[in-house]
């Protein structure tokens, strides 16, 4: 299935297009070949210069020149021409328009360029019209595309490409600098390796349209040449693979296939580069066979590893697939219409750096579903934390940190606020009596009550065993007497049968007001002992604090 996939790409890239640009050229002649020797040379991995053809006078292949010298014969009839070498890479082009005249040498490495252009293709004024043309061409990798265009025809054309390129370039930087922004405040790996990943594919992107070389603070690039762009490319796969084993989890979700990807992404591509950086050997043909192939393992793997995870439940699995697949069959479309010499349709040059920019983005919002899925996670934990076990409510320590935020909003806001402490009448009997299962049956009866009387803002929390404490926002010690009343015939009424057992259920209550030098324990310390009093008093009845009024709930309940 894969394989067959990257067939596919390959064979689309063998296709001519249906409708072809006019390439301006009459007749190419190859005067003479390039040595044995050159040819060997000149390595670009699965394709190359050296399995190039000598082009016949075809309309199909007069558009396309490999290392040697040539003739080419543009159309008559053109205003201001110019000769274009579309994506030279490391090409050296030699242009002579004219018997007599001056030689003009050209590579997208050199800095001196006419800034009127961009660098998408090296680009001849050309003065004599209809007139044979001298190209010798070396250091190509791979067959040169060429063509002669007026130049109003290329300055619009050139213009269509920057523009595109441009604002690829910017959602691509932009998105980029504010995952490292996340990454500075945040200090996750993931968001780091993300802003890694996306500059490094943009400056090979760069790189190779040649832009690169003529931005300042990046002409330094050009000194490099073309093992610049493999070390470029080499690090954009290693970071890539690594950001996708973090990012989707591939670790836990796929463990095999995920170590084989490190091998084949990671481990062998820094190998082979530590191995281009070095004096030892001192031919470097070897590396673009070398880094092809193990750009494609790395991607077959990663495309596996992705699909499996997905399969297996990882969402994040899903977002890298949906933004670098894209990426991918328009990356090696391109590359394999380069390498085969085939013209490169405006659609394919322009789609790679905007899907570049959309996998930027599709990626950046897999990252937020990140942050979100963890901030859920950690929530859900929290939470976990802050309640009891057995009855759901809030646990001591959450209660009281409730609490005490309550209470700095008491002074700020000048709000009433009121606590309840709530004590159930002689549970250890019902527990000796009926068992503890009961006795927890109990406890989730009585909190489903109290639940019932809440309104926004209030908290119920158990201290520990058969004691609670609801904390009334925004309700004086009348109030809150009220309210506990309420509790308490409720208690009565629907907790005398848990689980059609009769167990009488019923609970002191005793009620505090908060004033401006309470703290939480003093505010606590002041309900218990008015439950305390409930208690002394026979159980099953509220009672205030005694410096409050207690005549609305201070007597005993009616039987």
């Amino acid at each position: 299935m894969k394989l067959g996939w990257w067939g596919v790409l390959l064979g689309m890239a063998l296709m001519q297009p249906v409708v072809a640009q006019e390439s301006g050229i009459t007749r190419i002649d190859r005067i003479l070949p390039a040595t044995a020797a050159q040819q060997s040379s000149q390595k670009a991995g699965l394709f190359s210069e050296r399995r190039f053809q000598e082009p016949s006078a075809t309309a199909a292949d007069v558009r396309v020149l490999g290392n040697g010298e040539w003739r080419v014969l543009p159309r008559a009839g053109m205003e201001a021409p110019l000769l274009l070498v579309y994506h030279p890479y490391s090409a050296r082009v030699t242009v002579l328009d004219r018997p007599g005249g001056k030689p003009i040498s050209q590579s997208v490495f050199d800095r001196n360029l006419d800034p009127s252009y961009s660098r998408h293709a090296l680009v001849f004024p050309l003065r004599s019209e209809g007139q044979p043309i001298y190209v010798k061409v070396e250091d190509a990798r791979y067959p040169l595309h060429v063509a002669v265009a007026s130049r109003s025809a290329h300055a619009v054309a050139d213009l269509a490409h920057t523009r595109a390129l441009m604002a690829s370039v910017g959602v691509i930087l932009g998105v980029a600098l504010t995952v490292l922004l996340f990454w500075a405040m945040l200090r996750d790996r993931v968001y780091l390796l993300y802003a890694g990943s996306m500059l490094l594919e943009l400056l090979y992107i760069l790189c190779s349209y040649g832009e690169a070389y003529a931005t300042p603070g990046l002409r330094a690039f050009s000194i490099l040449g073309a093992p610049g762009l493999w070390t470029i490319a080499t690090l954009a796969t290693i970071l890539t693979t690594r950001l996708m084993i973090e990012y989707a989890d591939l670790r836990a979700r796929v463990p095999r296939v995920t170590r084989v990807l490190s091998w084949v992404g990671i481990y062998a591509p820094a190998v082979a580069l530590a191995a281009l950086a070095l004096p030892w050997p001192a031919r470097k043909e070897w590396f673009p066979d070398v880094g092809n192939v193990l750009f494609l393992l790395s991607h077959l793997f990663g495309l596996l590893a992705l699909c499996l995870a997905w399969r297996r439940g990882s969402r994040h699995a899903a977002y890298f697939l949906a933004a670098w697949v894209p990426l991918v069959a328009f990356g090696t479309f391109r590359a394999a219409q380069i390498s085969l010499g085939v013209p490169v349709e405006n659609w394919v040059d322009y789609g790679y750096p905007i899907v570049l920019a959309f996998a930027a983005v599709v990626m950046a919002l897999g990252l937020a579903d990140r942050m979100l899925t963890f901030r859920r996670e950690r929530d859900t934990a929290k939470e976990h934390a802050e309640r009891d076990g057995l009855t759901g409510v809030l646990n001591r320590n959450a209660i009281e940190y409730r609490l005490d935020w309550a209470i700095l909003e008491r002074r700020r806001e000048h709000i009433p606020l009121s606590v309840v402490f709530i004590d159930l009448d002689f549970f250890k009997q019902i527990n000796d009596r009926h068992g503890h299962a009961l006795g927890d049956h109990c406890l989730r009866a009585v909190t489903r009550v109290i639940s019932e009387e809440f309104q926004y803002g209030d908290q119920l929390g158990r201290m520990g065993g058969e004691e609670f404490v609801l904390v009334l926002t925004s309700v004086d010690g009348a109030a809150a007497a009220r309210i506990a009343e309420r509790v308490r015939g409720k208690i009565e009424r629907h907790c005398a049968v848990v689980d059609d057992i009769s167990v009488g259920v019923t609970a002191s209550l005793g009620v505090a007001e908060c004033t401006a030098q309470d703290t939480v324990a003093s505010l606590i310390k002041r309900a218990d002992e008015a439950m305390y009093r409930a208690k002394r008093a026979g159980g099953n009845r509220v009672r205030l604090e005694e410096a409050l009024s207690a005549a609305p709930a201070d007597s005993a309940p009616a039987h």
